[in-house]
């Protein structure tokens, strides 16, 4: 059997490569590496840190280059100019999604709004998330943002070497409210659940993840010798019931309070007229859940290893925070505004160490011809985030965490949430921007202040108590990228602020 399937595949492979060979179009070729004649770079780009890799290929042949995958051509960007021109002015043939076998059709059965074609479907769906995302919502969710931030405090004070579930458990718990109109469960279960959803899904949509979507023919072949298909379904399975079971408890307290208030209860009210499945509505939901979750733990964990390494950056924000609030007074929004420094840190955060280093893949409707180069249908366009981040002629001494780089006198949004946008480019580009960033960014920013607030982060120490060197490439590959666990000391600043902080538990 092995034999057949190998022969099967072979076979299938060398007729589309040949196919596409004779009968690609000629024209200015962006440059790249040297390509194999039948697989292209299929086995050179790595699974691996992949954003380093394209680092390298930036320095070699500058910041459009290309690489291809049996056929499949992938552009990479690392000046914004060109993200902005291509996926933001020509968003309307810029904005769609390549068809993934594993990660589309098979473990998100194509209903996933990350993976969704540009189209009617997928304006639908953001449609639904922008009713609970806008920020003139937003402001309604502070309280919610001060009580589960506190939570973190208090989790951090009792329990610090576990920092490391504590602060994803802020987001998740934040979110859980603002979806379902409940407490997430105290037993970790749900947490879990999710967090394996989105890791398997990050590491399935990696640019050549499976053999099956660099080679969509392998879908031919039958389950008998198609493991991988079995896996996905299976993964799809325990999506929607995680996904389900949450949507339908909300209708079925919906049924005993009408007046229920949350997003997925929004969505039960429109479903009919959003002309929406249950499977549909299961995925939004879900996927609002998963997606608002993942994204603000990421940057939140980046943020704590920034703290440990460089002490004096922490204490410039500490003292800015100090000088509105005392060791009684539990930080709030209401000094946003004034604090630049902070502002400041938490965009370096997100440049230093970008949540995606490689945006997700957006995919060519059209040809098309930028700076004389000719770009075909179906080519898959990335922004290299982490490129863009650490380009010197922006960014002097990129690899260095230096918040006085986003310092200026000039004056920024008149929201402040809205400026931790400014200048970085980590949601984003075009109409495929993280419709979330102002509820990440608000959220963001109370979690940081309030950390500062209270404690000293310092590297954790070894046997004879010395600090441990940490290392900021000892992190998780796919489509995000976090540090792994790392020995890190919570110190809290005074026994006042830590008083205040047991004295607001189950407040705000």
């Amino acid at each position: 059997m092995d034999r057949i399937q190998t022969a099967v595949s072979a076979g299938l492979l060398v007729s589309v490569v040949v196919i596409f060979w004779l009968n690609r179009r000629k024209g200015p070729q962006i440059p790249g590496p040297p390509a194999h004649p039948l697989v292209g770079h299929t086995f050179r780009v790595p699974k691996v840190k992949t954003w380093k890799y394209f680092e390298d290929l930036w320095h070699q042949y500058g910041s459009i280059v290309k690489v291809t995958l049996a056929g499949d051509d992938i552009v990479v960007l690392s000046d914004p100019a060109d993200a902005e021109e291509l996926l933001g002015r020509r968003s309307k043939i810029y904005s769609s999604r390549r068809p993934l076998v594993y990660a589309g059709k098979y473990l998100s059965n194509n209903m996933r709004l990350t993976l969704l074609p540009y189209g009617e479907n997928l304006k639908r769906q953001r449609a639904a998330f922008h009713s609970m995302l806008q920020p003139r919502v937003i402001g309604g969710y502070e309280e919610v943002q001060y009580k589960t931030s506190l939570q973190l405090l208090v989790n951090l004070a009792k329990d610090p070497d576990n920092y490391y579930t504590h602060y994803p458990r802020f987001p998740a718990s934040l979110i859980f409210i603002l979806s379902f109109a409940d407490q997430l469960a105290e037993d970790g279960k749900d947490l879990a659940a999710v967090q394996k959803v989105l890791m398997d899904f990050v590491t399935a949509a990696n640019p050549g993840a499976h053999l099956v979507d660099t080679f969509p023919v392998l879908d031919w072949l039958p389950d008998i010798v198609s493991a991988w298909r079995k896996e996905a379904k299976k993964g799809h399975e325990e999506t929607l019931d995680l996904y389900g079971r949450l949507a339908r408890n909300v209708k079925a307290r919906m049924e005993a309070d009408p007046e229920l208030e949350c997003f997925t209860a929004r969505l039960w009210e429109q479903k009919e007229k959003m002309n929406l499945t249950d499977e549909e509505l299961y995925y939004i939901s879900g996927s609002a859940y998963a997606a608002g979750t993942d994204t603000s733990s990421i940057t939140l964990l980046w943020f704590v290893m920034a703290m440990a390494l460089y002490p004096e950056a922490q204490k410039k924000a500490q003292a800015e925070v100090d000088s509105f609030f005392d060791a009684h007074t539990l930080p709030n929004f209401e000094r946003m505004k004034d604090m630049p420094y902070v502002l400041a840190l938490i965009k370096e955060v997100i440049r230093w160490s970008p949540i995606a280093p490689l945006s997700f893949p957006h995919y060519l409707d059209a040809d098309d011809y930028y700076k004389g180069y000719f770009i075909k249908k179906g080519t898959t366009v990335i922004s290299s985030l982490w490129n863009m981040h650490h380009t010197e002629e922006e960014y002097p001494d990129s690899y260095n965490f230096v918040p006085e780089r986003f310092l200026s006198k000039e004056r920024g949004p008149e929201d402040p949430a809205d400026s931790i946008s400014e200048g970085i480019y980590g949601f984003g580009f075009g109409r495929r921007r993280c419709p979330g960033q102002h509820l990440a960014a608000k959220s963001t920013w109370i979690v940081v202040v309030r950390t500062l607030w209270a404690f000293r982060i310092e590297p954790g120490k070894d046997a004879n108590g010395n600090p441990v060197k940490l290392d900021v490439d000892d992190c998780t590959n796919g489509l995000t990228s976090r540090p792994h666990k790392f020995p890190c000391d919570f110190i809290p600043r005074s026994a006042t602020h830590l008083e205040t902080i047991m004295a607001g538990e189950g407040r705000s």
